[in-house]
């Protein structure tokens, strides 16, 4: 009898693991450092402007579950005065300052203003290394949260793309922001589909 109820669990989680690829997937965790400068904004504010806009346009992507963390008023992290250093640097020390310990954790630290001029004389509104963990962003660009955090799981500017909806509007990643033209609040179909393998092996594995 107990064999026989062994036999049949077995069966009953081989079927449930073939049947339910993501049944053992682990959770994207995204981290978000509001710097101390944004304490007059809170974070279901936040959470309302930048982040729900890129977890719907994640939902379409993955069927991945995506967990958000607000951490505030964390030494060494958020009150790295960014406007006394170059964008570079300002990454190097929040990378280094936050490090995450698996590679399904993602951070980025939230700043009021840009991050000063590039060598073609343009705001930096974030930067992110492709298919890293750590990235900084401005809340001057609704966009730019999307956008940074694309890149942590490997969508490009190449990819990226001008749609009409009918007015035309950006994608997550579009490089060059600029003020006439609206936000999409997706990425284009390629980043989409670098996303989603992104995360089946950041996830799956």
């Amino acid at each position: 009898m107990a064999r026989s109820f062994l036999a049949s669990l077995l069966v009953y989680m081989t079927m449930a693991l073939q049947a339910s690829p993501t049944w053992a997937a682990r959770t994207l965790v995204v981290t978000i450092y509001p710097h101390d400068e944004l304490a007059d904004v809170s974070n279901k504010q936040i959470d309302k402007d930048y982040v729900q806009p890129w977890l719907e346009e994640m939902r379409r992507i993955s069927d991945h579950s995506i967990e958000i963390v607000f951490a505030r008023d964390v030494a060494g992290i958020t009150d790295i005065p960014y406007r006394q250093m170059p964008p570079e640097e300002t990454h190097r020390v929040f990378t280094a300052a936050a490090h995450p310990q698996f590679r399904w954790q993602k951070s980025i630290l939230l700043t009021r203003d840009s991050f000063g001029l590039n060598s073609e004389g343009e705001e930096y509104l974030g930067l992110a290394k492709l298919g890293y963990a750590h990235a900084i962003a401005s809340l001057t660009s609704y966009g730019t949260l999307g956008h940074e955090l694309g890149h942590l799981m490997n969508a490009n500017h190449e990819a990226a793309e001008i749609r009409y909806n009918p007015w035309p509007c950006e994608t997550f990643v579009y490089p060059a922001r600029f003020s006439l033209r609206a936000n999409c609040y997706r990425y284009s179909d390629q980043n989409r589909a670098t996303i989603a393998n992104h995360l089946d092996h950041a996830l799956r594995n």
